[in-house]
């Protein structure tokens, strides 16, 4: 009995084993703890875009992840003795020939003039495009990475200027996500399916405001498609020269590598940017690029601001433009305004030997913005309307007197106002009176600070944070799942066929057809009726001549 006992317990074990060693087998397959090899491409040189993307690579390095990372801005060495990540890998593009552009933009050279503004970003954001295209593609590091035949698990890439490192998608033939680091531009919307939705949305280098009238939507729909038009034939021609020189001439176009994205990530939320339609595999991750707490102010600035009891006003125009080269008289202007309030200014000034700065102001080359704006004693903020400063002061419920200069700004500047957070000045128009009157109003009407107040609960107030999300997603693709479930069909279909073009002519056709044939039945009914009234008229006629 104690052996049948015995044999019995054994083969419940083996079984048991057996089983546990199945459910283990499957749990390590579909474990989202998978380690995944990832090649990250952000060719673009502008550090706002990278301060976006940064968080995001970092931590999938924390999370165990290998990650390769090409760009223009590598860790420092006191980012890596503060955080030592050993599975990230960075390849410079910085060279002697071509570095990262940091204060490019001279506001002595600023502009607006209506559809040549336009063209002019457009075929800027090619010129620049190209140049990344040409210094990434023959980068030593990139060349001595391609040669290695690494094995890649999953791409990473910046959605912008630069398709031509889809090159790599090609080469890899893995899954890739893409990010936009500001509003989806319309040429990424074209390459996915995703809806531009023009009557409601307007095109992100326009300055309608919403909603828009008729006029506005005309220009909206035509300058959406002539804008896909010059993309996706003048980039894909300008940029496929380095491509074609490393991956040969048979590479596919670019819009058609593009089509295969499986995710893309966003720098948007719908409380600022409004309600839009949005593909499954589009993720909003707005404010991913916040840190999760604040942190001490330097000494001198945070006695500067714990003793401004009357409040403080922040004035900054983002790293990209020195407001040093505003033009004289409106810089005049502006130091007449700040030097008659009776406030405090804190101001990102990229000279020391600033003689003409009023007393009541601070100045500094660098500051801890995100820090800055969650003091309590900041009332306002005055920005150009970049994605980056405009989300941080949402999240730290200041209101915003915003000046965009180009690019996305105007269209972030006009989705603040929208939402009654914001007063947006031109900057061609600006003087000392308009300035004044903005200062006065968004510190003395209470509504400013109330709505930004309701717009960050909002903005705040999400499942899980922008960072959470945003690895969440990146690792689902990489566990095998995306592009097959969640990638829009109206991807593959020609931009007539989505549009539905060929319906509509169709259906023109078939009406034309149906009135021609009741005109040519009507005609030949009213002709068959005249012709037996004259028949009976002339019967009438012999009848009487009888």
């Amino acid at each position: 009995m104690y052996l049948r006992w015995m044999n019995l317990c054994f083969y419940v074990y083996i079984v048991l084993c057996f089983i546990c060693h199945e459910t283990k087998s499957e749990f390590l397959d579909k474990s989202p703890e998978k380690k995944l090899k990832i090649l990250g491409l952000f060719p673009h040189h502008g550090k706002s875009h990278f301060f976006v993307i940064q968080p995001i690579v970092e931590e999938l390095a924390r999370r165990g992840h290998e990650v390769t990372v090409i760009s223009y801005f590598p860790r420092t060495n006191s980012s890596k003795v503060k955080e030592p990540l050993p599975n990230y890998k960075d390849i410079s593009l910085v060279n002697e020939n071509y570095v990262a552009a940091e204060d490019s933009v001279n506001l002595g050279k600023i502009s607006h003039l209506p559809v040549v503004t336009l063209l002019k970003e457009v075929f800027f954001l090619s010129t620049r495009g190209k140049g990344s295209c040409e210094n990434g593609l023959t980068n030593p590091g990139v060349l001595e990475f391609l040669h290695s035949n690494k094995k890649i698990d999953l791409i990473f890439i910046e959605n912008f200027n630069t398709d031509c490192f889809l090159s790599f998608v090609h080469k890899y033939k893995v899954p890739f996500v893409g990010i936009s680091t500001c509003q989806i531009m319309s040429w990424t919307n074209n390459h996915i399916g995703n809806p531009d939705d023009e009557a409601n949305i307007p095109n992100v280098f326009t300055h309608f405001k919403t909603p828009m009238n008729f006029f506005d939507r005309t220009a909206n729909l035509l300058w959406v498609h002539i804008q896909n038009i010059i993309y996706d034939l003048w980039y894909d021609y300008y940029h496929r020269g380095p491509a074609e020189k490393l991956f040969g001439s048979d590479l596919p176009r670019f819009a058609d590598i593009a089509k295969h994205q499986s995710l893309l990530l966003t720098n948007t939320h719908w409380s600022l940017h409004g309600s839009r339609p949005l593909l499954p595999n589009i993720i909003e991750i707005g404010g991913v690029h916040l840190p999760s707490s604040v942190k001490p102010l330097p000494q001198d600035l945070a006695k500067f601001l714990d003793e401004a009891k009357e409040g403080v006003l922040y004035f900054c125009l983002g790293s990209m433009i020195k407001a040093t080269t505003m033009p004289p008289a409106r810089l005049q202007a502006i130091i007449n305004v700040l030097r008659s309030i009776p406030r405090k200014i804190i101001w990102k000034w990229e000279d020391t030997n600033f003689t003409a700065k009023p007393d009541n102001v601070y100045i500094s080359r660098w500051l801890p913005q995100y820090d800055i704006l969650h003091h309590p004693n900041i009332k306002a903020y005055v920005g150009h309307a970049g994605l980056l400063g405009l989300t941080e002061a949402v999240h730290a419920e200041v209101p915003m007197i915003l000046i965009p200069m180009y690019g996305d700004q105007y269209r972030n500047a006009a989705a603040a106002v929208h939402r009654g957070a914001a007063i947006l000045l031109e900057y061609e128009e600006l003087n000392e009176k308009i300035f004044r009157d903005a200062l006065d109003e968004i510190f003395n009407n209470t509504r400013y600070r109330d709505n930004v107040k309701k717009l960050s609960k909002a903005f705040r107030d999400r499942p899980s944070s922008p960072l959470e999300t945003a690895v969440w997603w990146i690792e689902y693709v990489g566990r095998g799942n995306g592009l097959a479930y969640i990638r829009s069909d109206a991807a593959e279909q020609p931009w007539y066929q989505r549009h539905l073009l060929d319906v509509i002519l169709f259906l023109i056709l078939l009406f034309l057809l149906i009135f021609y044939v009741i005109y040519r039945l009507i005609k030949f009914f009213i002709k068959r009726t005249n012709t037996k009234t004259e028949h009976v008229f002339d019967n009438k006629k012999w009848k009487k001549r009888d």
